[in-house]
């Protein structure tokens, strides 16, 4: 597919890759789901496969919905080819496949995402790739690690969970000086820090998280930076010729020799292609990245400042804090907020963490990131409850970590679910819950409770102009009066002109009401009577029909 040469990434993620569909017109790009592609001749055949012509083969290798994605993220990325895989951890692996075999090394960060740490723990050694790990925030300690042997550097933009900055830049010098690649999984920070201008050679993601973003596609993808010397000794499966391809080499096809060099040996024998249907879920994620990681950092911002001042938190961990060990790494790298994942610590170490969890209502406990919806899990007990004592300090997860994927819905509603769920754990008052504000929203928001099925939200008044009542009524409210209350299960707001007796009162506090609404000036009796009620919130001179009209207009 030709494609849009447009700089500006917001742009480049609505058209990058596409153009209109030549055949149909479509403006979307259209699901190819099929396995094969016909030939229009032998010649074009043999071509496509001795890697002379351009062409699709079979899905397993290309398809051109997986190739507008792939040329979308590469041109996101300002790389030179992608290959798109069927996971983030395929693509971690044929990455690291792709220059390194038996008897070679690579040194990564420490600080990993727990798949990663198995993948480089466990699997890579039993096919002779030795995996050493070294503290990432000092470069330095890779250029101590790094040996004849080693093929690669690898690191995280934001290391998950423990969420420091990687030193793009300086770990890429001392990585070139020692003549290897350094690659960054970007996973954390899609649109938002660009490794490959920093002078990493290979990007990777999961695509499964920001990218696409809705939570409902696993995939990964490769992006080739087209910079690195592939001819410089250290890597023969770029300088030696490929038997399986009439005796090609590598080094011979330009700029894009990494991504083409797996596609045609790693994708085509393993097998780990990307769907075309999940290609055009991802594709549609795309065109709404900018808009949803703008979304994203505004509402983490404000999780993070309530977080540092509620009761229930030990400490809090986010590359925005100006305290946090990496911020001017963070400041240095990213260009639009500084992502959508927190940490902190909540008091009363792993057993609150769970009770924390188990108290969610918004929040999803799921063992993924970067979807639109909140997300929210504790590690030491689930994706790295596989790690020692000794080495989960090492990843940076202490056992009262929890951490949080802030999503895109109300911040109100992100903050009042979080408080009550931590409150819960740690045997606290909430802060957030009960207030005027939120429990005038919940009256006024809707004439219905749903939190337990579904029923009508039930007023009692008293002495409340008929016109009025009548409006209320109208938007769907069960009006009573206020005689009677003791004859009905439950009663949610109480209104009334200005006056109202002791007994009306206990009766009503016992029914569980929630607001009671004084339209006018108090009277000395109903002041008196107010004080021995605790566990409502008072209104004065305040328009109960208004608010309601007024919630109903808002934009």
């Amino acid at each position: 597919m030709s494609t849009f040469h447009f700089q500006d990434q917001d742009t480049i993620l609505l058209h990058g890759g596409q153009v209109p569909d030549p055949v149909t017109g479509s403006r979307a790009v259209p699901i190819h789901q099929t396995t094969s592609y016909v030939f229009p001749d032998s010649e074009h055949a043999q071509g496509v496969f001795a890697l002379q012509k351009t062409g699709n083969i079979y899905t397993r290798i290309t398809n051109p919905t997986v190739d507008a994605f792939e040329q979308r993220v590469s041109l996101l990325e300002d790389g030179v080819a992608a290959v798109a895989t069927s996971s983030g951890m395929a693509a971690i692996t044929f990455a690291i496949l792709n220059i390194a075999s038996a008897g070679d090394e690579i040194v990564t960060d420490s600080n990993l995402y727990g798949g990663t740490y198995n993948l480089f723990v466990h699997t890579l050694p039993r096919y002779g790739i030795n995996v050493k790990f070294v503290d990432g925030s000092d470069p330095e300690n890779f250029r101590e690690a790094i040996t004849d042997k080693t093929k690669a550097v690898y690191g995280e933009t934001i290391t998950n969970p423990s969420l420091y900055v990687f030193d793009i830049e300086a770990v890429a010098d001392i990585a070139h000086e020692h003549g290897i690649p350094l690659i960054i999984d970007n996973t954390f920070a899609p649109g938002i820090a660009h490794p490959l201008k920093w002078g990493a050679d290979i990007v990777v993601h999961s695509a499964t998280k920001w990218i696409g973003g809705h939570g409902n596609s696993i995939a990964g993808v490769v992006v080739d930076g087209g910079k690195f010397d592939w001819s410089n000794g250290k890597f023969p499966g770029f300088t030696e010729p490929d038997d399986s391809y009439n005796g090609l080499r590598y080094v011979d096809v330009g700029a894009p020799a990494f991504a083409i060099k797996l596609r045609v040996q790693l994708l085509r024998d393993i097998g780990a292609c990307l769907s075309p249907h999940n290609a055009f879920l991802l594709l549609q994620g795309l065109e709404t990245l900018h808009l949803r990681m703008e979304r994203h950092a505004k509402n983490t911002e404000k999780v993070v400042k309530f977080l540092t001042t509620h009761p229930a938190v030990d400490w809090v961990n986010y590359p925005g804090l100006k305290d946090h060990p990496s911020h001017e790494l963070a400041h240095k790298y990213f260009t639009e907020g500084y992502g959508s994942i927190v940490t902190f610590g909540i008091k009363g170490g792993r057993d609150a963490g769970r009770k924390a969890i188990d108290n969610v209502k918004l929040w999803s406990h799921v063992a993924n990131v970067g979807d639109a919806k909140s997300l929210i899990i504790h590690p030491a007990s689930t994706t790295h409850q596989q790690l020692s004592a000794e080495d989960l300090e090492k990843s940076g997860v202490n056992e009262e970590l929890i951490r949080l994927s802030i999503g895109l819905e109300s911040v109100k509603d992100i903050l009042e679910d979080l408080d009550q769920a931590m409150s819960k754990a740690v045997g606290i008052e909430p802060s957030l819950t009960n207030t005027e504000d939120s429990v005038t929203k919940w009256l006024v928001h809707s004439p219905f409770d749903r939190s337990e099925g579904l029923r009508q939200k039930v007023i009692a008044v008293a002495d409340i102009d008929e016109t009025k009542v009548a409006a209320v009524k109208k938007a769907g409210y069960q009006i009573i009066a206020v005689d009677a209350i003791s004859s009905t299960d439950q009663v949610d707001a109480l209104w009334v002109k200005d006056n109202i007796s002791k007994a009306q009162l206990t009766t009503f506090t016992e029914k569980q009401g929630k607001i009671i609404w004084v339209e006018n000036e108090p009277t000395g009796d109903i002041i008196s009577a107010l004080g021995s009620i605790h566990d409502a919130i008072v209104f004065f001179n305040k328009d109960l029909l208004e608010e309601i009209v007024e919630a109903r207009t808002s934009k």
